[in-house]
C-alpha cells in the first residue's frame, strides 16, 4: 500500500510535466505568430504620459489635477472594437501593423469650448503614435446623444490628432450609425491603407481602422452595431434563463449555494472596478463587476446542484477543499487539473497561432486581453465561468438526451454557447471551442467538479503569467497575481497528498437537500423492492377448473401496500378463493401480507368452513403482534360442480354477485382480522348459477377519487358489472378497469387496487 504512494506522486508530477510542456508548446506557437506575443517592450511610462498631454494640449483640452493612468490594453474589452475589421484581409494587415497591444492613457480634462468636463482615452502604439481617441462628456444624462452638429464639429477636431507624420486625410464621408453622424476619412500616406472612422456618439469615438474607404468598410460599422447589439440580447436572455432555472432549484429546495457564493466572491476578488474606457465611470464598472459576479453565482449553483442531484458525491472534494479538510482525493483533482489546465492553455494558444498560420483562418480577438484584471473579467474570473458553464451544460445533457451521448451534447453545446476558441470563420470557431470544452467535459466526468474548476482557472492564469512576465516592467502586480495563485494550486495539492485521507471524509456532511434526495431514493428503492415482493406472493395464474372462469389482477399504487388474492384446491375438491387488503403500507404491511397468505395456505381446507378459517387467522395475527396491520379478508369456499358455495367477510367490500340480469351486494358485517375485541364470524350460503359471476374488489377501486373529489363508489361497478355480465370472466375485469381508469382521467390511484372475477360457464342449449 506504501509502494504506491510514490507511484501515484510520479504520475501526477508526470501529468504536470506534461501540462507544462504542452504550455510551453503554445507559448512557442504564440511567440512565432501571434502579434501580441511578438510585440517589443514598451518604453517607459512616463514617456507615454507626456506623449498623451502633448496631444490633449493639442486639441484644446485642460487635464485636470493628477496623473493619468497609463496600462497596456488590446481591442477585446474594448466597447466599440466590434467597428474593427472582421474580414480576412482587413485582419490580417490589422494584425501586421502591430497593434495587437497598445498602451492606454485616460485622464479627466474639461473639454474645448462649448464641452464640458469629461473623460479622454487615447491608445498609443509602442513608438508613440495615437491609434484611438475616445471622449465622455461627464456632465450629460447618459442616455442624452449630442447635438449633430457640435458632435460633427468635434469629430473634426479631433480627427486630426490620429494622424501619424506624413499622413492626411482624403475626401470626407459622412455616414449615420443609427442616429448618430459616422465621420469616415480616408488616410492618405498610411502603410498599409487605414482610414478614420470617428463615431460622434456616447462616446464620441475614433479610431484608425485597416482597409481603404470603401462602401464596404462603411457597411462594417452597421454590421458591427448588428453584432453588438445582437450579443447584448443573447446575453440578457442567457441571463434570464439561468436565473429562471435557478428560481425553479430554489422552489423545489434543491439548491446549493455555498460553493457558488464562495466563486462569486473569489471572482470579485480578482476584477478590478478601476475604468479601462474614457467612458466607464467607477459606478458603472463597479455595477459590471457585481453583474459578472452574479453571473457566476448563479452559472455555478445551477450546474452544481443539478450535478448534485445526480449523484451525491460529485464534488466531496470541493466540499473538503472549502472546509479546510484537504485530503489525498482533493489534493490529486488539484493536481491533475493543473495539468489539463496547463495542456489546455497550451491548446488553445495552438489554435490561436493555427488561425494566424493557415490561410482562410483568422484570430477573432487577441489570446491574451488586457488588462488582465478589469471590470470585465480577469483570468480567474473567466476559468470559473467556462468551467461552470461546462459544468451546467454537462448537467443539463443528462436530464435531455440519453447518458451515452450526454458527454457529446454537453461538449457541443458548451462549445457552441460559449466560444472558447477566438477563431474566425464561424466553422473554425465552432470545431476549436468544441474541442476546448470536450476536454473539460471529460476532465469533469473523470475526476470531479475540484479538477474541472482548477483545469479551467489554470488555463487563463498560465498564459497571463507568462505574458506578463514577458513585459514585467509593465506588469509586475499582474505577473504576482497569476504566477503566484498557479504555485499555490500546486503546492497545496502536493501537501494535501501527504494527508490523511479520513480527514478529508470525516464530518463532512453534504447540504440537506443532497441528504433529503438520498434518502428519498432509498425509500423508492425500498418501495420498489416492497412491490416485487408484493407481486411475488401473488399467483402468476389462475387455476384452470372445468366449467368456471377465473380473472385477477392487483393495481400496485405508488408505495407497496398490501392487497392480495389466492386460489387453493383442498384435498375434497373445494376451490377456495380468498380476496384481501392489509391495512398500511411499508414493510410491516409486507410482512403481514406474507403471514396471511400462509396462515391461508396451512389453514384451508381440512373440513374447515371460511368462518372457521378466518376465526383461525384471527388468532395468529393477534399471537404475531400485527395489531397495527389489521387485515380485511374475504374467503369463499366454492364446491365447483354444483355452484354451491360458502363465504366469509371480515371487514371485505360486499362482492358483487350478477345473475339472472341482477346485480347485489353479498351484505355482511364484521371486524377486521387482528384487530378489535374477540369475535366470530359467520358463514353465507351461496349459490352461482350458470352464466353467474362473484366479482370481489378491493377498496382501492370504490374509493378512488377524481380530480373533483367524487368517488368511483359501488353504484358505478354494478352498472359497468351489469352490462357486463354476459361476457367470460377476463372481459368483464377488463371493462371494470377500464371504466376505473377513465374515471380517474388517467391519474395515479391512491391506492392499490384489486379486482377478482369468478364467472360460472352457461349450461349449453340442447
Amino acid at each position: 500500500m506504501t509502494a504506491s504512494v510514490p507511484a501515484r506522486k510520479a504520475t501526477l508530477l508526470l501529468g504536470i510535466a506534461g501540462g507544462l510542456l504542452a504550455c510551453a508548446a503554445g507559448v512557442a506557437l504564440a511567440a512565432a505568430f501571434l502579434p501580441e506575443w511578438r510585440a517589443d517592450e514598451p518604453a517607459a511610462p512616463a514617456l507615454y504620459g507626456e506623449r498623451y498631454r502633448n496631444l490633449a494640449t493639442q486639441a484644446g483640452f485642460l487635464l485636470e489635477r493628477g496623473e493619468p493612468r497609463i496600462f497596456l490594453a488590446t481591442g477585446t474589452r474594448r466597447p466599440y472594437d466590434v467597428f474593427s475589421s472582421l474580414d480576412e484581409s482587413g485582419s490580417s494587415r490589422r494584425l501586421a501593423a502591430q497593434t495587437a497591444v497598445q498602451v492606454a492613457v485616460l485622464q479627466g480634462v474639461r473639454g474645448p469650448q462649448s464641452w464640458p468636463a469629461g473623460n479622454l482615452g487615447i491608445d498609443l502604439s509602442f513608438d508613440g503614435q495615437p491609434l484611438r481617441l475616445s471622449w465622455w462628456d461627464r456632465s450629460r444624462n447618459p442616455f442624452e446623444l449630442p447635438r449633430p452638429g457640435d458632435a460633427i464639429r468635434f469629430a473634426e477636431r479631433v480627427a486630426p490628432l490620429l494622424l501619424h507624420p506624413g499622413e492626411s486625410f482624403g475626401p470626407r464621408r459622412l455616414d449615420y450609425f443609427v442616429s448618430s453622424p459616422c465621420l469616415l476619412l480616408p488616410i492618405r500616406g498610411s502603410s498599409p491603407p487605414q482610414h478614420l472612422a470617428v463615431i460622434a456618439a456616447r462616446p464620441v469615438s475614433a479610431s484608425r481602422r485597416p482597409g481603404g474607404l470603401t462602401d464596404t468598410a462603411a457597411a462594417e460599422i452597421d454590421a458591427g452595431v448588428t453584432r453588438m447589439f445582437s450579443g447584448f440580447l443573447l446575453n440578457l436572455l442567457g441571463f434570464f434563463l439561468l436565473l429562471g432555472l435557478f428560481l425553479v432549484l430554489a422552489l423545489r429546495s434543491r439548491l446549493s449555494v455555498v460553493n457558488g457564493a464562495l466563486l462569486a466572491l473569489l471572482a470579485l476578488i480578482t476584477m478590478n472596478p478601476a475604468p479601462t474606457t474614457a467612458s466607464g465611470s467607477p459606478v458603472w464598472c463597479t455595477l459590471m463587476v457585481g453583474g459578472a459576479g452574479l453571473w457566476i453565482f448563479l452559472l455555478w449553483s445551477s450546474a452544481e446542484s443539478l450535478l448534485r442531484s445526480t449523484d451525491a458525491s460529485f464534488t466531496t472534494s470541493l466540499d473538503a477543499l472549502r472546509s479546510g479538510r484537504l485530503g489525498p482525493r482533493g489534493a490529486r483533482a488539484l493536481l491533475l487539473g493543473f495539468g489539463f489546465g496547463a495542456a489546455l492553455a497550451g491548446l488553445r494558444l495552438a489554435l490561436a497561432s493555427l488561425a494566424r498560420a493557415v490561410p482562410g483562418l483568422w484570430p477573432a480577438a487577441p489570446s491574451v486581453s488586457l488588462p488582465l484584471f478589469s471590470s470585465l473579467g480577469s483570468p480567474v474570473a473567466d476559468g470559473v465561468r467556462l468551467a461552470a458553464g461546462v459544468a451546467l451544460a454537462l448537467a443539463l445533457a443528462y436530464r435531455a438526451v440519453p447518458s451515452r451521448w450526454a458527454p457529446a451534447a454537453a461538449a457541443i453545446a458548451a462549445g457552441t454557447l460559449l466560444s472558447p476558441a477566438a477563431i474566425h470563420p464561424w466553422a473554425a470557431s465552432l470545431a476549436g471551442g468544441i474541442l476546448v470544452t470536450a476536454t473539460l467535459v471529460w476532465v469533469a466526468r473523470r475526476h470531479g467538479l475540484t479538477a474541472l474548476l482548477t483545469a479551467g482557472v489554470v488555463s487563463g492564469l498560465l498564459p497571463a503569467a507568462v505574458f506578463s512576465a514577458l513585459h514585467l516592467d509593465w506588469m509586475p502586480g499582474a505577473f504576482a497575481a497569476t504566477a503566484l495563485p498557479s504555485a499555490a494550486i500546486v503546492l497545496l495539492g502536493w501537501l494535501g497528498l501527504s494527508r490523511s485521507s479520513a480527514a478529508e471524509i470525516q464530518r463532512l456532511s453534504p447540504p440537506a437537500f443532497v441528504r433529503r434526495l438520498e434518502e428519498e431514493r432509498r425509500l423508492g428503492h425500498e418501495m420498489s423492492l416492497l412491490a416485487r415482493m408484493q407481486r411475488g406472493l401473488l399467483p402468476r395464474s389462475p387455476p384452470a377448473v372445468e366449467g368456471w372462469e377465473l380473472a385477477a389482477r392487483s393495481v400496485i399504487a405508488n408505495e407497496a401496500g398490501g392487497d392480495l388474492y389466492d386460489f387453493l384446491r383442498d384435498e375434497e375438491g373445494y376451490l377456495w378463493l380468498a380476496a384481501g387488503d392489509v391495512a398500511g403500507h411499508g414493510y410491516s404491511c409486507a410482512i403481514a401480507q406474507a403471514m396471511t397468505k400462509a396462515a391461508l395456505a396451512s389453514l384451508a381446507g381440512k373440513g374447515r368452513t371460511p368462518a372457521e378459517v378466518l376465526q383461525r387467522i384471527d388468532r395468529v395475527i393477534r399471537t404475531a403482534g400485527a395489531q397495527r396491520n389489521f387485515t380485511s379478508l374475504a374467503l369463499l369456499r366454492l364446491r365447483p360442480e354444483t355452484g354451491e358455495a360458502m363465504l366469509g367477510n371480515a371487514a371485505y367490500p360486499y362482492p358483487l354477485l350478477a345473475a339472472g340480469g341482477e346485480v347485489r351486494e353479498i351484505t355482511s358485517s364484521a371486524l377486521p382480522l387482528g384487530q378489535g375485541p374477540s369475535r366470530r364470524y359467520e358463514n353465507q350460503a351461496l349459490y352461482l348459477p350458470p352464466g353467474g359471476a362473484l366479482v370481489f374488489c378491493s377498496d382501492g377501486l370504490f374509493e378512488a377519487a377524481d380530480g373533483e373529489e367524487s368517488f368511483y363508489g359501488f353504484d358505478r361497478a354494478r352498472r359497468i358489472l351489469r352490462l357486463a355480465a354476459g361476457r367470460n370472466a377476463g372481459e368483464i375485469l377488463e371493462a371494470l378497469l377500464a371504466d376505473w381508469n377513465h374515471f380517474l382521467h388517467g391519474g395515479q390511484p391512491l391506492d392499490d387496487t384489486t379486482v377478482v372475477v369468478l364467472k360460472r360457464a352457461a349450461e349449453p342449449v340442447r
